[in-house]
């Protein structure tokens, strides 16, 4: 399993875990929490069967890469994606993000510009501001992120179990949801993750990448289902959208958050038809 060097900590290389297959344009796929890249498996056939160089990483805390136990920001983690683009000199790339794998995009074209960047794509989007305030009255209570934090410290096991039936199910009333195959896979990547990762990343969810979104100069996809619970349609992607009404946008009816795999046909023709305009 090739790596990236990402840096150092307590005398040690951090490193991210990546596969890259394929030739042609790249496209670099940004897992969510708390899965890891293979979560894209149901992505990565069909780009490359359509001629992409496809390349996954895992997180530093998640999958196959190195665990450290700080930087578990989007500054840290825009910087870590830096280093995959700049190690295997891409150009031309094009961004897709999953959940909080799209704020690695919003942070890293806010930050770092997007010369190395031809397209990005939101998936079930995290920007632009998760957060309800007196000013987003549709976003999520912070009590809401506190209780994430006081689970997944007190009972990881149960907490990722929990959170990987909301990720497939959706909402309280969903319809008929994936088989136990898929919900074990979900289940063995959140144990991969670390436990300081599993609870340091939740804080970065009321991150305001709205200056950020600002700043985003290339073609953008946002795709979100309407039963995503996690991260609710009302208060990102449709917000997202009216920050950047000049990009593609659609809505995947009685999708839930982890639609890559409960939609994943339907999630490929439109990501497909999206790369080929």
């Amino acid at each position: 399993m090739p790596y990236v060097t990402i840096g150092h900590a307590n005398g040690g290389v951090v490193n991210l875990s990546y596969e890259d297959h394929g030739t042609g344009q790249p496209a670099v796929l940004i897992h969510g929490y708390p899965l890891d890249g293979r979560s894209w498996d149901r992505q990565v056939p069909a780009l490359l069967a359509a001629g992409y160089r496809v390349i996954t990483y895992d997180r530093r805390g998640f999958g196959r890469s190195s665990h450290p136990a700080d930087g578990y920001d989007y500054d840290t983690f825009a910087a870590d994606l830096d280093s995959v683009l700049v190690q295997l000199d891409l150009a031309e790339a094009i961004l897709v993000g999953h959940a909080t794998g799209t704020g690695e995009i919003a942070r890293y074209l806010g930050t770092h510009g997007s010369a190395r960047v031809a397209k990005a794509v939101f998936v079930a989007s995290l920007p632009p501001f998760l957060l309800r305030t007196d000013r987003t009255p549709h976003g999520v209570e912070l009590s809401y992120f506190d209780a994430l934090i006081t689970k997944a410290r007190q009972d990881r096991p149960a907490y990722l179990a929990e959170l990987c039936r909301i990720l497939l199910d959706g909402d309280e009333h969903p319809a008929p949801g994936p088989d136990a195959e898929t919900r074990g896979r979900f289940q063995e990547m959140a144990a991969a993750a670390s436990p300081r990762a599993c609870v340091a990343v939740i804080p970065t969810w009321i991150t305001d990448f709205r200056a950020d979104i600002a700043a985003i100069d290339v073609p953008v996809l946002i795709v979100h289902g309407t039963r995503d619970r996690f991260m609710p349609i009302d208060a990102t992607g449709r917000q997202l959208y009216g920050l950047l009404p000049q990009a593609s946008y659609a809505e995947v009816a009685d999708a839930p958050h982890g639609l890559l795999w409960t939609h994943s046909e339907e999630i490929n023709r439109i990501l497909l038809a999206f790369l080929a305009r």
